[in-house]
């Protein structure tokens, strides 16, 4: 622990730095030194737990007063106290003390815009340019009213539907055949994994020439020229029950063609990053289990079936979970294939409504309350597939 004084030194020193740059830049100057020192003298209250330390710690909420207090009262604390404090304690502070720049970029960044986007859609038509009044929770309300919302929120479930399954197991699928010990399989997880390091701006631009009705090279493979598949808003479904004679309407008529080729870019730009996961995890599994299957007569599917899938439920489920969170916030393909949301809206996801909202016309507080009410869907999610899929993961290999 000789080394404690000066790591504390370093990693307040970081945190000090981002509080000047941010202060520089302009975010919320008022608020980041004291909230700060308030997670300083939390941390403190939390951590160490003895006498009267604890009023030379509490001085560090004196920052927003004297801002220079927040690096020079725990400097003197590590000076005056590091070398006599327990073991444990030591252990602790020292820990706490190496996090601390991460946990304050994730304040900073994170927390903070969180709370601070509820905080604007409390009012009426935030634009920085003029003070707003307060609206309560009117944002909200006009919300569950807004028919492009619901719209929005609709094509984001479809996103989420597609491109979630088709991507995991398509990557599944790949990986388990990379694993088979076919040739050059460096060569094919390189391959797999370009899309992925492409700046998904660039790539979309090329999938949107692949796309073009009349110079496209999909129009070009499969034979139909003059087929717009980024402004066709009718189903998918829809358009494959009509040769039936069936013709689903609404819902029913699933996703537009033109919101189904935004999904296939997605599914192949993220693929590669899947596959070097699943792959991962596929390689971590003992083949002694396979070797010990094949002697008791079971075929490759029961293998796979048996062994590969419970053990890889850790992987799957990881990348699930991100997939969905992921998902939710698809922004960038949509707005480089369809600008304007597509024909109807019928690409509009809920990013994108945030987007227009916010950028195109200046309304920062019904933004934010859409920036909330993604955020809790997101939040509601991921609690219920930790609630009820991580039950089904087998962590012990």
């Amino acid at each position: 622990m000789r080394g404690y004084p000066l790591h504390l030194l370093l990693s307040f020193g970081v945190l000090w730095a981002l509080a000047v740059l941010a202060e520089r830049l302009g975010f919320a100057p008022a608020f980041l030194v004291p909230l700060g020192a308030l997670a300083y003298g939390g941390l403190a209250l939390y951590g160490l737990r003895f006498g009267l330390r604890h009023a030379l710690l509490l001085l560090g909420l004196l920052a927003p007063w004297f801002p220079w207090a927040s690096v020079l009262v725990p400097l003197a604390f590590a000076l005056l106290f590091g070398r006599r404090m327990g073991e444990k304690e030591q252990a602790a502070f020292y820990g706490w003390a190496l996090v601390w720049p991460a946990l304050a970029l994730l304040l900073v960044w994170q927390v903070f815009p969180t709370f601070y986007a509820f905080y604007l859609s409390l009012f009426e038509k935030v634009n920085f340019l003029r003070p707003a009044a307060f609206a309560g929770l009117e944002n909200y309300q006009i919300l569950l009213r807004d028919p492009l919302f619901w719209r929005a929120l609709g094509n984001t479930f479809w996103y989420v539907l597609f491109t979630v399954p088709t991507g995991l197991l398509l990557a599944t699928a790949i990986a388990i055949l990379l694993n088979t010990g076919v040739a050059f399989q460096g060569f094919y997880r390189t391959l797999y994994f370009l899309p992925y390091i492409t700046a998904l701006t660039a790539a979309a631009a090329v999938w949107r020439w692949i796309y073009h009705p009349e110079f496209g090279f999909l129009n070009w493979l499969l034979g139909t020229p003059g087929l717009d598949w980024l402004n066709t808003p009718t189903g998918v479904f829809a358009l494959l029950l009509r040769p039936l004679g069936l013709e689903p309407q609404g819902f029913w008529a699933g996703p537009s063609l033109a919101f189904v080729a935004v999904m296939a870019m997605s599914v192949w730009h993220f693929l590669g990053y899947q596959v070097v996961i699943l792959l991962a995890g596929l390689q971590a599994i003992p083949k002694e289990y396979y070797e010990a299957a094949a002697l008791d007569g079971a075929n490759f599917f029961q293998q796979h079936r048996l062994i590969t899938w419970p053990l890889l439920s850790p992987t799957t489920f990881f990348l699930f979970t991100l997939g969905v969170i992921g998902a939710f916030q698809v922004f960038t393909q949509v707005y480089v294939l369809t600008p304007t949301g597509g024909v109807l809206q019928d690409t509009l996801t809920l990013a994108f409504y945030l987007y227009n909202k916010g950028f195109r016309d200046s309304d920062f507080s019904y933004a934010s309350a859409i920036a909330m009410v993604t955020f809790l869907i997101i939040l509601v999610l991921t609690l219920v597939q930790r609630r009820v899929l991580e039950q089904r993961v087998n962590y012990e290999v």
